[in-house]
């Protein structure tokens, strides 16, 4: 992609308009350039739920593993589409570095009422990170499913 490409969707993607910078999100996020991971991290702060979603994602997309960190912090968001898509993206990037944040998930969210109910939107982070963890795939990611992925 160009940088004129790049550089105009990197503006939307910092817009007030929230359903441009959605779109910016995803449009750098299909055109798999390093140089937007900075900006899209920016995104996953201070921006509505949606706007950060769709850095995540895009973020996953790219599949830059400096992203993981900041990644891997929002996997506590309160939104938990946001914390979902997080998910989705370590598992996408596939780097060990997530394993730990990911685990923790799954032992938060082991037991109690959280993974008894059916319709939880923990249960949803719960299985995502799930996914995540056999994206990766590494021996101490595949551990943590057999040690905290069980029903």
């Amino acid at each position: 992609m160009s940088t004129e490409y790049i550089k105009k969707w990197v503006t939307y993607l910092h817009s007030v308009d929230r359903e441009m910078s959605r779109i910016a999100a995803e449009k750098l996020g299909q055109a798999g350039s390093n140089s937007v991971v900075p900006e899209l991290i920016k995104a996953l702060s201070n921006r509505p739920s949606e706007i950060r979603a769709a850095a995540a994602r895009a973020l996953g997309n790219i599949g830059d593993a400096t992203a993981v960190p900041a990644l891997s912090e929002l996997l506590n968001d309160e939104d938990y589409i946001v914390s979902c898509a997080a998910a989705e993206a370590l598992g996408d990037i596939r780097h060990r570095s997530a394993v730990p944040a990911l685990r923790e998930i799954l032992r938060q969210n082991r037991t109690g009422a959280h993974f008894e109910r059916t319709r939880s939107f923990d249960r949803g982070l719960y299985v995502a990170a799930i996914h995540a963890l056999e994206r990766i795939g590494t021996m101490d990611a595949l551990e943590a499913i057999r040690k905290y992925g069980g029903s």
